[in-house]
């Protein structure tokens, strides 16, 4: 039995101990079906992430905090995972994003935090490692994947009901997101920009 609810984790040093996590959970309960993405700062973006169709296909995404402020990364790949979700969140706001980080200080930004890793995993740290994101992680992970399922019943009645809403732009795109159809027409460099540098100023007001 496998699950239609794609999770796929993205990091430019994908973590092991989640991995193993992530991994077990899907083949043990398929809850989820799971995927990763190895982040390239030499090649990869914000633009080249959103038109990743395996990532375009996934209806949760795991980011790290720090994956696009990597000192030797091209400017246009620095900003944050807190950025790449409100980005996502007007691309596509069906898609849910979890950003985790080893910061302790990013809470109030919804950040969850990563479990302390050592340089060598051992099968007792793999167990903490479980532990902790049952605690951290499983709960809203749980809470996302019915987030979605509610969407999709809900996209259903939608198409269900076409002809009443066969002159209607707003509800087109919305079966269209649902459906994973992107459309990144109205998400230009400079909303984006504005966005990054409104979540920039918050952290930079918050740090004084």
């Amino acid at each position: 039995m496998t699950s239609d609810i794609k999770l796929t984790y993205i990091d430019d040093k994908l973590d092991p101990l989640l991995v193993d996590y992530l991994y077990t959970i899907s083949e043990k309960e398929h809850i989820f079906e799971y995927d990763e993405y190895k982040f390239d700062s030499s090649k990869d973006s914000y633009q080249s992430l959103l038109e990743n169709t395996s990532i375009a296909s996934s209806d949760i995404i795991i980011v790290d905090s720090k994956l696009f402020e990597n000192e030797f990364a091209d400017s246009k790949s620095k900003f944050t995972g807190q950025e790449l979700k409100i980005i996502y969140a007007i691309a596509n706001p069906f898609i849910k994003i979890i950003v985790i980080t080893q910061n302790n200080d990013l809470s109030k930004y919804g950040v969850i935090k990563k479990f302390a890793t050592s340089r060598k995993c051992s099968g007792r740290e793999q167990e903490e490692a479980n532990r902790y994101y049952n605690d951290v992680l499983r709960k809203e992970i749980e809470t996302l994947i019915k987030n979605v399922k509610e969407v999709r019943n809900v996209g259903q009645l939608l198409s269900e009901n076409i002809l009443s809403y066969e002159d209607s732009l707003i509800v087109e795109k919305a079966n269209n997101l649902i459906s994973k159809i992107p459309s990144y027409k109205d998400l230009t460099d400079e909303k984006i920009n504005e966005l990054i540098d409104l979540i920039k100023n918050d952290i930079e007001n918050n740090n004084v």
